[in-house]
């Protein structure tokens, strides 16, 4: 996991993580010229050491992970025992969990420096998570998790959002940062503002202050010489800690998160740093230093900054990416960690519907290990996709395909049970709609064999399953007769030359099955400027020295090495009852297949594609393109709840979001048009994208064999990966496109509940259409709903339940009540754009409360036991990369 090389600015320059953080050091090794501040006392800095692993594997499996982050750990508490003067951040539970399960005896002794505040359980989070990628109630959950773990287990709250590892912080961030009652931002890349301490704004408003002082592991000498540092050496850190005075803001001390690099021990010079400070104070006595936690450096500027004595910028919006590899690689984990939470929040919706309803016991343990797991697998590296293949599949550790099974496993269970109780037995289907609309939209649904639905057109699909579209309310379940007619089968026709949709005109190359056109049927405007769903391999152009599981140049950077148009193609037609369906058989780079699946919807705007890529070779960047005809005015992206708003083709200086170069995007992005209307891509985990100038990718693959000398195979090309993605084209606004909606039912199909009976379906929860519900749970006594605002622009919220219950507060992120609500049966308060509400209400019973984990082992298949328990107090430092 490479640093930034810039990490106050944006631009997109790169460099490893080891390179950076000793270039940082090295910078004042090379005798740079000491800053012109002006200061006439240089000031005190305040040195926080910190150990920054990649904690649930990176370059080796989970059990070793965690045996190397316990000794570590283990080797700073050695050094706060055995010097006064050294203090340290701590960060991780599950780093945590592997200290009381390896050496308990040292957990007393943890407290202990805990209660002296020489050690801080500095982190909010469950762990260091990517923050870009996975949904909006995923990440809140995590700091939910994690600020309930520490307060049951050590009876403290942290104060800090520590995302010290994120690569590009999006715009919700400072809101879900305050809404779980943290203190202060911190992260360490791509500072927009050339300050370290700074206001972060959400679009609601929410604001939380932000420190970004630099790298994470910088004044690197003071832990990695063998030898005391020489007076040359020494004055060459003032000469760093001299070049933090212009970026820190005046009347604040200067902040440095030190260490030596990843994986950092406490100084190896056993003296330090007492002895350190004894020759800095003769060595350098203009300016003193202290070793210390962050909490002491914001308790020291805090006063200052609410006086605004200590004046700081304020910055609206998210920051810059890097590390562009991390979005655009590895589509499995992220496709798997995105069906896994929209089962996992559907599971909590129709649990928390039988449980009030029917004669169901929420199963709160179920549902909140599951969360656990969830959080572990939104390990920075796990989720980018960016670590050796053991960490995701390994035949003798717990690994992350494990934990996605367990979710799965559990989710399924409780889909089976609480739909029982929540539809009446049969010989039918039931059918739970987790959305809080009234839903229509084509869904593949997974009925017992020969059969349809009653009263609905219903098309058989290849894979077994049965295309149809069904009426549902909103956030409802009921039975659906099932028919013993068997569904159609879609017939082959000769490839139209206009495929014609209530939507669209659409023409489809008879070679090489490009989308060559696409009109809007009601205005006739055409959408593209050239063939549309081309699948192109692309490589640097340029010899590509770092890392390609970790960095990835530009598209005006690479070079093409072949498209799908390259070469003819097979192509077959066939239309059903919903959809017209063309399958193009083709091949690709390297000998490998590609085939690609166009549907279009008889009466739904919603155009899908699959494409499947076989044996795709080694350094190979696959995306989809769609050049647009029009020029794009405003780009709008989904980050977890909520979205980016940015310019693109004229600058707008108050739309802050970040559109340039490779970008995140959590389920959706819409391009706004200059003739008016917008195109949409849509995705279920194939998170990268890119727009120059009028031509917007989705990449498909960063096919790369090995992770820093590691085999890989989910990263790797070989094989076949089916890879789905979609996209609408509209007139009018995006909000009357629907488009967040949308991309919450492409990813969202209904739960499928077996031998039911027909019954009408029943809503349980309806809203204004300016919300998207992302949780409906239970928990103690009180229904927790949590929503937010979609569309960006202020309003007012309804929601209409039929729960019962006794009263309704507005909470914050942790539950906390902020106000009251009265009691009628319709809910009503204003929003702000884009604004995250959490509204609990309370019921007559109360659940009780989960314990805290504090072992793995009812979650680790019984073959990978040994190698959880296999400790070995040697393992310290940092994991050893590959050949």
């Amino acid at each position: 996991m490479p640093l930034s090389k810039t990490p106050d600015s944006q631009t997109n320059t790169t460099w490893t993580r080891r390179e950076f953080v000793t270039a940082l050091a090295a910078t004042a090794i090379a005798g740079s010229v000491k800053s012109q501040t002006g200061a006439v006392t240089p000031r005190q800095v305040f040195l926080v050491p910190n150990f920054h692993p990649a904690s649930c594997g990176w370059l080796t499996t989970f059990s070793r992970e965690r045996v190397y982050c316990a000794n570590d750990y283990l080797n700073h508490l050695d050094r706060v025992r055995d010097d006064p003067n050294y203090n340290f951040a701590m960060s991780e539970i599950n780093n945590i969990i592997a200290i009381m399960n390896f050496q308990p005896d040292r957990i007393p002794e943890l407290r202990q420096r805990v209660r002296e505040k020489r050690v801080e359980l500095i982190n909010g989070y469950f762990l260091e998570s990517a923050i870009n990628l996975s949904g909006g109630e995923a990440l809140v959950r995590l700091g939910v998790e994690g600020l309930r773990w520490y307060q049951k287990v050590f009876g403290l709250k942290p104060r800090f959002s520590w995302n010290i590892d994120v690569c590009g912080t999006h715009d919700q961030m400072p809101q879900i940062a305050a809404g779980l009652g943290l203190e202060a931002l911190v992260y360490t890349r791509r500072n927009p503002t050339g300050k370290t301490i700074y206001w972060s704004v959400s679009p609601d408003g929410t604001k939380i202050l932000t420190l970004s002082p630099g790298a994470y592991s910088e004044a690197q000498p003071i832990f990695t010489a063998k030898t005391p540092l020489t007076t040359a050496q020494l004055h060459e850190l003032e000469i760093f800690f001299d070049e933090k005075e212009p970026i820190t803001p005046a009347g604040a001390p200067i902040l440095v998160l030190a260490g030596g690099d990843d994986y950092t021990l406490a100084p190896l010079v056993k003296e330090y740093p007492s002895a350190l400070l004894k020759q800095w104070s003769e060595a350098e006595p203009e300016r003193t230093i202290q070793f210390t936690t962050l909490s002491k450096y914001l308790d020291t500027v805090l006063p200052g900054v609410h006086s605004k004595r200590i004046a700081i910028p304020t910055f609206h919006g998210g920051t810059a990416y890097d590390f562009d590899a991390f979005w655009i690689e590895n589509p499995q984990v992220k496709t798997l960690y995105r069906r896994s939470e929209h089962a996992l929040q559907a599971a909590e919706a129709l649990a928390t519907i039988a449980s009030l309803h029917a004669h169901y016991e929420y199963p709160v343990k179920a549902l909140s290990d599951c969360w656990i797991l969830m959080c572990l697998n939104m390990d920075r590296n796990t989720i980018w996709g960016a670590a050796g293949g053991m960490v995701f599949v390994n035949e003798q550790s717990w690994d992350v395909q494990d934990r996605f099974n367990w979710v799965k496993k559990a989710t399924d269970q409780v889909f089976e049970a609480s739909g029982a109780a929540a539809v009446p037995a049969g010989e039918h289907v039931g059918l739970f709609n987790p959305l809080n609309w009234r839903r229509n939209d084509p869904v593949a649904l997974q009925l017992p064999d020969g059969k349809s639905l009653d009263g609905t057109k219903c098309e058989a699909l290849p894979d077994g399953t049965v295309l149809c579209r069904v009426e549902m309310p909103a956030m409802s379940s009921g039975g659906w007769k099932l028919s013993p007619a068997v569904p159609a089968a879609p017939q082959p026709i000769e490839l139209p030359q206009v495929i014609e949709t209530n939507y669209y005109l659409a023409c489809i190359d008879a070679h090489t099955g490009a989308l060559v056109s696409l009109k809007l049927k009601k205005s006739g405007r055409e959408l593209f400027a050239a063939p549309a769903n081309v699948i192109v391999a692309e490589r640097p152009n340029k010899k590509f020295d770092d890392n390609p599981g970790d960095f990835m140049v530009p598209r005006p950077e690479r070079e093409r090495l072949a498209t799908s148009s390259d070469q003819p193609s097979t192509i077959q037609v066939k239309r059903g009852a919903l959809a017209t369906t063309v399958a193009v058989e083709g091949t690709f780079p390297g000998g490998g297949g590609l085939r690609r699946i166009l549907r279009f919807y008889e009466d739904h705007p919603r155009i899908d594609f699959e494409t499947e890529l076989r044996d795709v070779p080694n350094f190979t960047i696959v995306v989809a393109e769609f050049p647009l005809a029009d020029d794009i005015l405003e780009v709008r992206r989904g980050i977890p709840y909520g979205f980016s708003h940015g310019a693109w083709a004229k600058p707008n200086p108050n739309l802050h979001g970040w559109t340039k170069g490779i970008v995140p995007a959590v389920r959706w992005i819409d391009f706004s048009l200059s003739r008016g209307g917008g195109f949409a891509i849509f995705d279920r985990g194939l998170s990268g994208r890119e727009l120059n100038e009028r031509t917007p990718i989705i990449y498909l693959l960063n096919a790369e064999d090995k992770y820093s000398g590691y085999d890989n195979p989910w990263l790797s090309g070989k094989g076949s990966h089916l890879l789905p993605y979609s996209i609408v084209a509209y007139e009018g606004s995006w909000q009357e496109a629907r488009i967040p909606h949308m991309a919450w039912e492409y990813n969202r199909e209904p739960v499928i509940i077996g031998s039911r009976a027909a019954t009408p379906p029943q809503s349980f929860l309806e809203t204004s259409g300016n919300v998207i519900v992302e949780a409906l749970r239970r928990e103690g006594n009180h229904i927790e709903l949590r929503l937010v605002e979609c569309s960006g622009t202020p309003g007012t919220a309804d929601i209409k339940m039929t729960f019962p219950h006794r009263s309704a507060a507005l909470t914050d992120l942790m539950g906390r009540k902020i106000s009251a609500l009265p009691h009628p049966s319709h809910y009503s308060f204003p929003i702000r754009p884009q604004q995250i509400v959490t509204v609990h209400f309370e019921t007559e019973s109360s659940l009780p409360q989960p314990e805290p984990i504090q072992s793995w082992d009812p979650f680790v298949p019984e073959q990978k036991l040994a190698a959880l328990h296999n400790y070995d107090p040697t393992l310290k430092g940092h994991p050893p990369f590959g050949d």
